[in-house]
């Protein structure tokens, strides 16, 4: 089976989250927006299914792997939801005076679209290729990269001397570990690519996603009309973002799994 020890990068992912998403959200949960917990839920219980998806195959348990791989169809549309949900929250700030959206809000909404966009893609053509073991793990495990955008660039700003930020004054630091983990994020979508081409797909899929994000933090204005724009997605009521989400979710895992997959070199079922 493909990508046998993946299972640690993802543990060693979600273990980072924690403490890069402390200062902003595990450590004040109880102020914290309503659209921040949805989207760390669901986020977390994706991350979660790809641990066990990823653990499951190498240790014999196939039947396992196959169970939780069905909880594809509810797991995405609620990660889809939980995008909606932050990206609602993110606008709200942005629009109304937080200091640090404000400043950043903009540019990070480029960011989490394109990440949504690519990880709703993958979730689809890995159901797609579920017949195709190695494209189905490449798949799979690629929707794990645009978390470690997000995860490194705050581990970055409170650790890296000249990025760290202490207060608000800071905040102007805040993009330059956005773009550093980006390239990291990059390189490690670059190296999987490399190691196997031929199935290579998925990183390589990746990879112009991560540069596309590079490109539009750094070029993407964030003042005005940029800032109304997306302020304007304050505006609707969040039920019905939700439900946009879960519908965009399910019509992605509806797709990947309804779309035929070339055949000719299938091998043995992955899920």
């Amino acid at each position: 089976m493909p990508y046998r020890h993946a299972w640690l990068f993802i543990a060693a992912l979600i273990a980072t989250s924690v403490f890069a998403f402390w200062r902003s959200y595990v450590g004040v949960l109880a102020t914290a927006p309503i659209g921040f917990h949805i989207h760390g839920v669901t986020a977390t219980l994706w991350m979660l299914l790809l641990l066990a998806q990823s653990w499951t195959p190498h240790r014999g348990q196939l039947a396992v792997h196959r169970l939780v791989g069905r909880a594809t169809f509810v797991a995405i549309p609620l990660f889809a939801a939980g995008a909606m949900a932050v990206l609602h929250s993110m606008a709200a700030g942005t629009i109304g005076g937080n200091p640090f959206y404000a400043l950043w809000g903009v540019k990070l909404s480029m960011l989490d679209a394109l990440a949504f966009g690519a990880v709703l893609y993958a979730a689809a053509m890995a159901l797609r290729h579920r017949r195709q073991v190695r494209l189905h793990a490449g798949w799979m495990l690629s929707t794990a990269l645009p978390l470690i955008s997000p995860v490194l660039g705050r581990v970055f700003n409170q650790t890296v001397p000249g990025m760290i930020i202490r207060g608000p004054q800071d905040f102007p630091v805040f993009g330059g570990g956005v773009q550093l983990a980006n390239l990291v994020a990059g390189l490690i979508a670059l190296w999987l690519w490399r190691r196997d081409p031929r199935h290579g797909r998925p990183w390589l899929v990746a990879l112009a996603v991560i540069i596309a994000q590079i490109v539009a933090f750094q070029l993407i204005p964030a003042g005005e009309p940029w800032r109304s724009a997306f302020g304007a997605l304050a505006a609707p009521p969040l039920p019905l973002l939700l439900a946009l989400g879960l519908a965009l979710g399910a019509a992605s895992v509806w797709m990947g799994w309804t779309t035929p997959a070339d055949r000719r070199k299938a091998q043995p079922a992955a899920a």
